[in-house]
């Protein structure tokens, strides 16, 4: 007997063999075949018998089931009760009495736990009937394992209650629809999003003629062109952001959707739509976008006023920027003249540009602009043709004018003009709420503008006043220095640090250290006796004289004032130093004195030029006049000269002195010449020591039995000067060698190469001390006595200057008794005489001689 409330610990094992009973009773084929058939799957044989409710037999297939041998369940019958859920176990055995009480076949599904301790679900069919013997009645048991089909139906049924609880618990709009496009569930989000009552509302009616049939714009949205139509259609997915969907109510819904097609066996049989509310997002959006207007508007509106130009530029600048930020018709902006209450128009962007008209000057109180200015409050509209402020409606109306704004522009109460658009399309209230604060940006920018214009203006003033200060003090021909009250250099002046060198920063005693100050005698001068050192210390310096000796060496005397500086309370402040520099005045005394001098010197050389001059002059002029006067003597008594020789004589000497008349103009000529405007060169090529010949044989001619001169050297030189001034500076030597050659030889020397030319003409006369042969090429300089050796002093100074003016020097070597030698050396061309002249066949220099 199996006790329903506790587990047996022995059942009465039975074999699959019949019982005695079953042995005596006929066999019932039918149920042999079942009884076959179901042992050759995993199922579970079981009888219980009597209201003791014997376990009369279990059957099992032959082979391990659940984990337990097939031998374990044919020893085993009381397996079958120990292995049961115990769980299950009370509602097995009620089950079974039942069965055998009322004689119904139930079905009925418990655990039975497996070899390794898992659960497996069985489904047991129970069925009443009579043993073989027709004795007390039997509840059959027929148990198949049904674990698998258990777990999917439990996978699904919490796959449905999730989804169930997601589609109850998810705030996105959700509803499903036939091939039809009608309505086949909506999740209570969707019912509460579309302001429904509940979800039967919906269910089989059409979605898209209930809830999605009008546009945004308020154009209706046929079927065909309806993205969730067209998922229903051709089983595309759709997703749209901005869409409307309807309520109950009939006002729109903005929304987010997304549409999926339900295929079955690769057809289309339905659509899944889901959506979400985003009014606030829109909102939030729109917020967003205004904010981001609004703030690259006030950031355009500071950058136009941070430039630089006349408040009209700012201003212009700030219109603009309004009109084209809000897409505005037209903005304008007016400041307020204070003393005529008149608001006057000052920039204006948009389809009116011009400042003149009507509108270019409006008294406070009259039109929509000055009663904003008077009552000093905005006025907003974005109902233009029926604001009663605005008065032009007609011009509204043609224009397509739709919204107004107008500030007053106040700082602190006071108001300093207006600022109004007009637009042809609605403004946003958060763009006329943002506008009063970018009024408030151009009140402060112009108030701004107008203090900077005002400190600009001032302080262009006090620069134009500094500037001038500064001018006078950096151009003044004084030094002016000042230092504080502590000794320390502050202001230096150019001409300060011209004369004293820079000191900028530098203290007093510093600056005197290294500066080198001396007093007037050449002796250091100490930082204490310094001007600027005395008038720190309350002394007024008058006319100081000192000494500077600057950085390259030169000494500057200067002389200065200096005086202590006071604040207003008197306290000292410092003390400021006036410097002049007086060493080119000294300097200026010394050369005038040293020009007096000269002067007085060259009034002695002129009256001695002139007494030589004179002398000179008249020695030629008595021999000539004298020759003259005898033979016109001879000529008025009728007397031929006696004899040729004696008349060749007197022309000799009358030819003598006129050539000696004519070098010594010549020379007065040149001075005069040289004096005015230098010595004109005409250049030419030629051959130097052919020059130089005709020279020599001049002079030898001249002097019949003077000093014999011989040329040496160069057969021919080629050279490019200027003839005239060479024979004249060849003419100049040879006298001076005649002149002073008592009579012995002289020789001239040519030396020429590719580049240079020297030549040098040598006497043995009287030579030349060394003190004088610098000096004897200056003018009216000699170095023997006039009244030995006649001439003016000119002929070795007109040398130097011809043979200078060529590109050469000329230099002598001598000494007392032993002749001089006169050499110039030149180059072959003068520098800047070009080529030859055209014409002229090209010649190269000579060779050396």
């Amino acid at each position: 007997m199996i006790d329903a409330h506790r587990e047996p610990s022995d059942v009465g094992r039975q074999s699959l063999a019949p019982s005695e009973d079953e042995r005596g009773a006929p066999a019932d084929p039918e149920d042999d075949g079942a009884r076959a058939l179901l042992l050759a799957v995993d199922v579970l044989l079981w009888e219980m018998r009597g209201d003791a409710l014997e376990l009369s037999s279990v059957r099992a297939p032959a082979r391990e089931l659940f984990g337990h041998a097939a031998e374990r369940w044919a020893a085993d019958d009381g397996l079958f009760w120990r292995q049961q859920h115990p769980e299950d176990r009370p509602r097995l055995l009620a089950l079974v009495r039942k069965v055998l009480a009322e004689g119904a076949t139930e079905r009925i599904e418990h655990r039975f736990l497996a070899a390794d301790g898992r659960p497996v679900w069985l489904s047991s069919e129970l069925a009443r009937r009579r043993d073989q013997a027709g004795r007390a009645p039997v509840v059959l048991g027929v148990s198949t394992d049904v674990t698998r089909a258990r777990a999917a139906e439990d996978a699904l049924r919490e796959a449905e209650e999730r989804m169930q609880a997601l589609l109850e618990s998810t705030e996105q709009g959700i509803y499903g629809l036939d091939r039809a496009g009608r309505c086949t569930f909506a999740n209570p989000a969707c019912v509460r999003l579309l302001g429904y009552q509940g979800e039967a509302e919906l269910v089989g009616r059409n979605m898209h003629q209930l809830v999605h049939h009008t546009r945004p714009s308020g154009a209706a949205l046929p079927e065909s062109e309806c993205r969730i139509c067209g998922t229903l259609r051709n089983g595309e997915p759709a997703h749209l952001d901005g869409e409307l969907l309807f309520r109950a109510d009939g006002t729109g819904l903005a929304v987010e959707y997304w549409s999926r097609s339900i295929r079955r066996q690769g057809e289309v049989v339905g659509a899944i739509v889901t959506f979400v509310d985003i009014t606030e997002r829109k909102r939030s959006e729109e917020l967003l976008e205004v904010q981001a207007l609004m703030s690259a508007l006030r950031a355009e509106v500071s950058a136009a006023l941070a430039r630089s130009g006349t408040m009209s530029e700012l201003l212009q600048g700030c219109a603009e920027a309004i009109r084209g930020h809000l897409d505005a018709a037209f903005a304008r902006i007016w400041l307020l003249d204070d003393l005529h209450q008149v608001l006057e128009l000052h920039a204006s962007a948009g389809m009116y540009t011009h400042l003149d008209g009507p509108h270019s000057h409006i008294p406070v109180g009259s039109y929509k602009i000055g009663r904003i200015a008077k009552e000093r409050r905005p006025h907003l509209t974005n109902d233009v043709l029926n604001d009663p402020q605005v008065s032009e409606k007609a011009w509204a109306r043609r224009e397509g004018m739709v919204s107004f704004a107008g500030y007053p522009l106040l700082v602190e109460d006071r108001l300093i003009g207006v600022v109004a658009m007009f637009a042809r399309r609605p403004l946003h209230e958060h763009v006329l709420d943002a506008l009063g604060t970018i009024a408030d940006t151009v009140a402060q920018g112009i108030e701004r503008k107008r203090a900077e214009d005002a400190l600009q203006r001032s302080e262009g003033r006090r620069a134009a006043e500094h500037a001038v200060l500064r001018r006078l003090i950096e151009q003044s021909g004084d030094g002016i220095v000042m230092v504080d009250e502590h000794g320390v250099v502050r202001l230096m002046n150019p001409e300060a640090e011209r004369q004293l060198g820079p000191a900028a920063e530098r203290t007093i005693d510093a600056w005197a250290s290294t500066a080198g100050f001396f007093t007037p005698e050449g002796a250091p001068m100490p930082a204490a006796q310094t001007p600027l050192h005395r008038a720190l210390h309350g002394e007024k310096v008058e006319s100081a004289r000192w000494q500077v000796r600057r950085p390259d060496g030169s000494l500057r005397v200067l002389s200065a004032s200096a005086s202590p500086l006071r604040r207003a309370d008197g306290a000292p402040a410092g003390a400021v130093m006036n410097t002049r520099d007086e060493t080119e005045r000294l300097r200026l005394e010394q050369e005038r004195e040293r020009l007096l001098q000269s002067l007085q010197e060259a009034v002695q050389v002129r009256d001695e030029f002139l007494s030589i001059a004179s002398h000179e002059l008249k020695t030629p002029l008595t021999a000539l006049v004298l020759q003259v006067e005898s033979l016109r003597r001879a000529i008025r008594r009728g007397q031929a000269p006696q004899g040729v020789p004696r008349l060749d004589a007197k022309l000799s000497t009358i030819h003598r002195s006129v050539f000696r008349l004519s070098d010594l103009v010549n020379d007065l000529l040149d001075v005069s010449q040289i004096s005015a405007q230098g010595l004109p060169l005409h250049v030419e090529d030629f051959d130097l020591v052919a020059l130089l010949r005709e020279g020599v044989e001049r002079f030898q001619e001249a002097q019949a039995q003077g000093s014999p001169i011989r040329l040496l050297g160069c057969p021919e030189v080629l050279v490019r000067w200027d003839r005239s001034r060479m024979e004249q500076v060849v003419t100049n030597l040879l006298s001076n060698a005649v002149k002073y050659g008592a009579g012995a030889p002289i020789d001239v020397r040519v030396e020429a190469d590719a580049e240079r030319v020297r030549f040098a003409v040598q006497d043995r006369g009287i030579g030349i001390a060394p003190g004088d042969q610098a000096r004897i090429f200056e003018r009216f300089q000699r170095a023997a006595s006039v009244m030995h050796y006649g001439g003016f002093g000119l002929g070795l100074w007109i040398v130097r200057l011809i043979v200078e003016q060529h590109g050469g020097a000329v230099r002598v070597e001598s000494a007392p008794g032993s002749g001089a030698t006169f050499s110039v050396d030149l180059p072959r061309v003068i520098a800047g005489a070009g080529a030859p002249a055209e014409g002229e066949p090209p010649r190269g220099p000579a060779p050396p001689g």
